[in-house]
């Protein structure tokens, strides 16, 4: 969506028309939600954050001045808002909820469905793996691989939202990736 398009959609919801809010909801659903499971670490919390963006948006389209990069606007109003969660939940955000390397909070079950729990062992096990092997990465380095695996996002999506040059990004993301196959291997 260019920034005429979504000036112009913005306009339309600033008039109550929801099509307009849809319009932008399927364009950047995938964005806004990468960007919060990137900073909140927790799939519903991010679910959460993602839908209250786009009721915000909805709801202060009028306020929309058209200038500037309109994807990083949404960007800052997301991040935004991610640290206003944070702020508002830190007490009740536990270690019991600590992420999986998707961002993905879940209970660990025993996927052999075995007895002695060898099954379960094994999940164990390779979940601390991948935790540890998250642990190598740098904060730019984290936000990229999930934008880019939980995310679904192109590099040049990615880069669009970071505000960063392609090739940085592109670069983040194979850095990344290096680090993590020394790790398991």
């Amino acid at each position: 969506m260019t920034d005429e398009q979504f000036s112009l959609c913005m306009q339309r919801m600033a008039k109550g028309d929801r099509e307009a809010l849809r319009e932008v909801y399927e364009a950047y659903l995938k964005l806004i939600y990468a960007l919060c499971l990137s900073r909140l670490k927790h799939k519903e919390s991010a679910e959460d954050v993602t839908s209250e963006f786009f009721i915000r948006l909805y709801n202060s389209a009028a306020t929309y001045d058209g200038r500037g990069n309109h994807k990083a606007w949404i960007s800052t109003i997301a991040r935004n808002m991610c640290i206003d969660y944070i702020r508002k939940n830190s007490r009740e955000m536990t270690i019991l909820d600590a992420p999986d390397e998707d961002g993905n909070v879940r209970e660990i079950e025993d996927p052999g469905g075995t007895e002695n729990g060898s099954g379960f062992e094994t999940a164990v096990d390779n979940r601390l793996t991948l935790e540890k092997a998250m642990k190598v990465l740098n904060e730019k380095e984290k936000q990229v691989i999930n934008m880019k695996v939980a995310g679904g996002m192109t590099f040049k999506e990615i880069s669009e939202a970071l505000g960063m040059p392609q090739g940085t990004v592109s670069w983040h993301y194979n850095e990344a990736i290096k680090k993590l196959r020394r790790f398991l291997s």
